[in-house]
């Protein structure tokens, strides 16, 4: 997202490292996890994003500054939410199959008067085929509808990318940009902060104007009325879709709504309050949406450092994609 004011797209949570946080490493963020089924066949997320410019340099100085005994400089203490200038993002998964999943984000102004927001859902492959002896390159490429990507990769097959009428479809690389932080030439001229630099910075020439690449995002560039929301819809799915919206894609987001408050239901006891229910609700679905898979190959890890230490040498063995099969 970018609400006009920041200096880069919003892509990922800003927190304080160490020597920043007075209290020691820290997320400056507001977002909840609102719901989940255990096999995440509905998943629902809130963020909350700021009308003004993200105070990034502040949180940073104002922590840094305080001490130990002090109390933490929260985004809300910089009063960047102030009169309510701000957007409560919602984001849900559904799933119409195993690999047939729609996602739906709804904008709300929460704001006394209008406000534009740029929604940029972004789709990419993790680099895999810039590393010794890497997979060959997969790629995003723009269908002839202007609103749809076929995504080919020779271990995954084809993929289908369906966006309801986006601003315009965007595509980059997903590279490193060397030349900004080592000085160094770029592997090729549209690297992984391209779909930033057009955005914020308006350069055109950052995407790639042949529409294909690693990385792609659809463009939304919406104005919202205080007090409304406005929907926009994606879909990935692993077969082409001959009508991937309307009322069949509603559909399937109101039963996988219906089945996550089924499967609460017999969940949470029913003598707690509505309140206490909500909170176990979304206790449970944050701990279901942040579970992570660290991919530890212990083998690589070792030779890519001569040997490590002496405690890691009889692990060779160890590498967690096996793990679980």
């Amino acid at each position: 997202m970018w609400n006009g004011a920041d200096p880069i797209l919003k892509e990922r949570l800003f927190g304080l490292t160490n020597s920043e946080g007075n209290h020691g490493e820290d997320v400056k963020e507001y977002y909840f996890y609102l719901d989940s089924t255990p096999t995440h066949s509905y998943l629902k997320y809130l963020y909350k994003y700021p009308q003004r410019a993200f105070p990034y340099d502040d949180l940073v100085q104002t922590n840094r500054a305080r001490r130990r005994d002090e109390l933490e400089y929260e985004l809300l203490d910089t009063g960047v939410f102030a009169e309510d200038r701000y957007f409560d993002v919602f984001v849900e998964y559904a799933k119409a199959a195993p690999e047939d999943i729609l996602m739906q984000i709804t904008v709300c102004n929460r704001g006394p008067e209008p406000a534009q927001l740029h929604v940029l859902p972004t789709f990419w492959f993790r680099n895999t085929w810039a590393a010794p002896h890497g997979d060959d390159r997969p790629s995003l490429l723009q269908l002839s509808d202007g609103a749809s990507i076929v995504a080919a990769d020779t271990e995954l097959g084809e993929r289908f990318i369906y966006c309801e009428e986006p601003t315009e479809l965007l595509f980059t690389e997903n590279e490193t940009n060397t030349r900004r932080i080592a000085n160094t030439p770029n592997a090729t001229p549209y690297v992984k902060d391209g779909i930033n630099d057009y955005i914020v910075r308006s350069r055109r020439e950052a995407v790639n104007p042949q529409r294909c690449g690693t990385k792609a995002a659809a463009h939304y560039l919406i104005e919202v009325a205080a007090g409304q929301s406005k929907v926009l819809r994606v879909r990935l799915s692993d077969r082409a879709q001959a009508s991937p919206f309307g009322n069949a894609f509603e559909s399937v987001i109101a039963a996988r709504r219906r089945e996550s408050d089924e499967f609460y239901a017999g969940v949470i006891p029913a003598s707690v309050s509505a309140d206490a229910a909500n909170v176990m609700r979304q206790a449970l679905a944050g701990m279901l949406w942040s579970k992570q898979f660290y991919f530890y190959d212990i083998g690589t890890w070792l030779q890519q450092r001569n040997g490590g230490s002496p405690r890691n040498r009889h692990w060779r063995h160890l590498r967690n994609a096996d793990a679980g099969r």
